[in-house]
C-alpha cells in the first residue's frame, strides 16, 4: 500500500465525481462528529447528493486527487480565481496527504500564473493551510446547507508570507 503522501496524483474527471462525493460524504461522517453537532453533520454530508453542485464544486476547478488501487484517498481543487475550493481525505492520519495534496494544487495554479490564494478552512483543514504559509483573515458564522458552521478565512501572496 502506498503511503498517503506518496499516492499518484492525477487531475479529476467527470467520471470520478460518483467517488469523490462517496469520499466527500464519508470525510463528513467519521470527522464531523469531533466539532459538529449531528445536525451540521448531516447538512455537510448532503452537499455530495446535490450532483449538479457537488460537479460544479469539482469540475468548476482544478481539481486533483490522490490514489491508490482502493480509489480516492483524497482531492483539492483551485479555481481559476486561486480560491482554494476544496481539500478532502478519506481521513485525518496527519499522514501529510493534505499537505501533500495542496502543494500539488498550489505548484499547478502556479504554472498556471496564480500568485495569490485564499479558502474557507474548517477546523480539520486550519493547520494544513497554516503549514502552508496561509495566514488568518477572519472568522465567520455562516450558513451551509441549512445549518450554522464556523468557518476560517485563509490567504497566502503564493510563496509562504503573509497577505
Amino acid at each position: 500500500m502506498t503511503a498517503p503522501a506518496e499516492a499518484p496524483v492525477r487531475r479529476a474527471t467527470a467520471a470520478d465525481l460518483p467517488a469523490l462525493a462517496a469520499l466527500y460524504a464519508h470525510s463528513a461522517r467519521s470527522l464531523g462528529p469531533q466539532v459538529y453537532s449531528a445536525k451540521q453533520v448531516a447538512a455537510w454530508q448532503s452537499f455530495a447528493q446535490d450532483a449538479p453542485a457537488f460537479a460544479d464544486y469539482v469540475l468548476g476547478a482544478s481539481t486533483w486527487l490522490a490514489e491508490d488501487a482502493a480509489g480516492p484517498l483524497g482531492f483539492c481543487g483551485i479555481d481559476a480565481h486561486g480560491e482554494v475550493r476544496s481539500l478532502y481525505g478519506a481521513t485525518a492520519t496527519r499522514g501529510g496527504l493534505g499537505s501533500a495534496l495542496l502543494a500539488h494544487a498550489l505548484d499547478g495554479a502556479r504554472n498556471q500564473g496564480q500568485t495569490r490564494f485564499a479558502a474557507w478552512a474548517t477546523p480539520f483543514s486550519l493547520p494544513v493551510f497554516g503549514r502552508a504559509g496561509f495566514a488568518l483573515v477572519r472568522t465567520a458564522r455562516g450558513p451551509f446547507q441549512g445549518e450554522i458552521f464556523e468557518r476560517y478565512r485563509v490567504a497566502s501572496d503564493g510563496i509562504g508570507s503573509r497577505p
